[in-house]
């Protein structure tokens, strides 16, 4: 296995995690399959439609590939777009970014979903107040989890989340004042044993010129394709279960923006993790193909098409 962290893996590579154990050997040729016309899962056949080519699966390589370039895409049509004058006679308006940085408490990796629930809930209750409420306008939230050996040599899993934040003039002047990180620390999850813990940190995202953008694209595109980590195949099948339902990125802010296309919605991909981790029937199939399901259980890239018919 590659334990390069900064080198995706291969399909072929990430489908090794899943050969070898009855249970997982299907996702194994999902993966492996994924873009080729011939596939074997939940039967051999020969796919036509090129809606169907795609595996879907959470840790494809190629499709979380693709995930990341549209959120990327995304957010940096919305830079460009808040970049744009009113009009000829105002002057233009640099938008204010700001990175936050809100790393999680190592943990083993049976408590790693326990420890994610409560992470998402700092935040959920983070965003209800006014302070965060009233002065972030649009936010990205975006999930990494990284291993590495504790003291005691026992593997430690740490998630980490980055939130790209759209915020005011007062936000953007608390953080160059050093008030921003003060309430930051305040609202994050406080460890048993701070001494060792790098702890919440922020920063000004440059996103004044045409390059700074581009360069802010394919980091965040980079970040995304690789949120997981490269670790021994029963730690990395262990996290893959706690991931279910999670979702690694996110979007909070108000609705309409171009963080909405269907393109980039996450909630067809889990809809497919349920299908293919519970009963593998096999969503990437038509009903008629599959037999077993009724119209309301179709895929959402065929669920039109047969109303349409």
């Amino acid at each position: 296995m590659k334990n390069n962290p900064s080198q995706p893996p291969t399909a072929a590579e990430v489908a090794a995690y899943f050969d070898g154990n009855e249970d997982t050997e299907y996702q194994a040729r999902m993966i492996r399959e994924c873009g080729q016309r011939v596939k074997t899962y939940p039967f051999g056949r020969i796919v036509t439609n090129p809606y169907l080519l795609a595996c879907h699966h959470r840790f494809c390589p190629d499709c979380q590939r693709r995930r990341a370039r549209n959120w990327a895409s995304a957010l940096r049509s919305v830079i460009d777009r808040e970049s744009m004058p009113a009009s000829e006679s105002d002057p233009r308006r640099a938008p204010h970014w700001v990175a936050i940085i809100l790393p999680g408490v190592p943990c083993d990796a049976s408590d790693f979903q326990n420890l994610l629930g409560t992470l998402i809930e700092y935040i959920s209750i983070a965003r209800s107040q006014p302070f965060w409420r009233y002065n972030v306008r649009t936010a990205l939230r975006l999930l990494k989890v990284e291993i590495h050996q504790g003291a005691d040599r026992k593997l430690q899993v740490t998630p980490t989340f980055t939130c790209l934040v759209s915020v005011s003039r007062d936000l953007l002047n608390a953080q160059i004042q050093g008030r921003l990180i003060q309430r930051v620390q305040r609202d994050w999850v406080q460890p048993a044993d701070p001494d060792s813990w790098p702890g919440p940190h922020s920063f000004i995202i440059p996103t004044a010129t045409t390059r700074e953008r581009d360069i802010l694209q394919n980091k965040v595109s980079r970040m995304i394709e690789s949120h997981y980590p490269h670790s021994d195949r029963q730690t990395f099948l262990n996290i893959v279960e706690q991931f279910k339902g999670v979702k690694t990125v996110a979007m909070y802010g108000p609705e309409g923006t171009p963080f909405r296309p269907l393109s980039i919605s996450q909630a067809d991909d889990l809809r497919y993790e349920q299908e293919y981790s519970a009963s593998r029937i096999g969503e990437d199939l038509p009903e008629s193909m599959s037999g077993n399901r009724g119209l309301e259980l179709l895929p959402w890239n065929l669920k039109a098409q047969l109303k349409a018919r």
